[in-house]
């Protein structure tokens, strides 16, 4: 029975929601050539609100469908997030940029169940205009 429960625990793990994470100078380019803006997420090893989103809220298939939809997910390690000129507020921060790379958004900063998130998400995209 142990064994059951296990293979099931790793099918699932293996077919969970999850985003197509791209580094920020493919998302620059991607997002010119497909007219999206980029979603970025700063965060830092052992920061457990970064875990929460990623074991948790990024899990949930309507928000993973929803950003991959309308926005080009980038995560980024705070070290590097610093190097190309963002700031961090607390791990994680979450910035929201036009395709020439500028932001329309205020960063958001702390995570959320999958529901807030996405229904945050969605005031964004609305707000962005497309």
């Amino acid at each position: 029975m142990k064994k059951i429960v296990l293979l099931i625990s790793f099918v699932l793990l293996a077919v969970a929601a999850d985003f197509d994470w791209v580094t920020y100078n493919k998302a620059l380019a991607m997002a010119k050539k497909l007219n999206k803006p980029i979603m970025i997420m700063i965060s830092q090893k052992g920061c457990p609100t970064c875990e929460y989103m990623d074991d948790v809220a990024f899990e949930n298939d309507e928000l993973v469908d929803f950003v991959e939809y309308n926005f080009i997910p980038v995560k980024i390690d705070l070290s590097e997030a610093k190097k190309l000129g963002f700031k961090a507020y607390g791990t994680p921060t979450f910035y929201f940029l036009r395709p020439n790379g500028k932001p329309f958004e205020p960063p958001l900063v702390g995570g959320a169940t999958a529901k807030v998130f996405l229904d945050k998400l969605k005031e964004i995209k609305a707000d962005y205009g497309h």
